[in-house]
């Protein structure tokens, strides 16, 4: 049975050209099945994706050469035939809950 549980996704991704991709999803749209379905018929042309993380704790800050992106994830939900759980998270003016860090750096 496919997964029902939709949530914000975080991935890394490369593409044909060898260049990486990290995407972050603002709400909670996609389950893993449909992420992987959504990110191999894109046409981003991507080799190979990893998914990080989903729900509330999948955020994304982006800082590059006077760049800034921030958001975070608010919620998540798990459909169970009509019925549908939201899962909030307790904090929504958070903006320190970053799970992990992830660099990209010059070979």
């Amino acid at each position: 049975m496919k997964s029902r549980w939709l949530a914000n996704r975080t991935f890394v991704a490369k593409d044909d050209l060898g260049r990486v991709v990290i995407g972050t999803t603002k709400e909670a749209f996609f389950s893993l099945d449909r992420l992987a379905e959504f990110l191999k018929t894109s046409p981003l042309n991507l080799k190979v994706a990893l998914n990080l993380d989903g729900g509330p704790v999948a955020c994304r800050s982006v800082r590059l050469n006077g760049y800034r992106q921030k958001f975070y994830a608010r919620w998540e939900s798990q459909a169970d035939g009509n019925t549908v759980s939201l899962l909030r998270w307790p904090i929504s003016e958070a903006n320190w809950a970053m799970p992990m860090v992830l660099t990209v750096e010059r070979k």
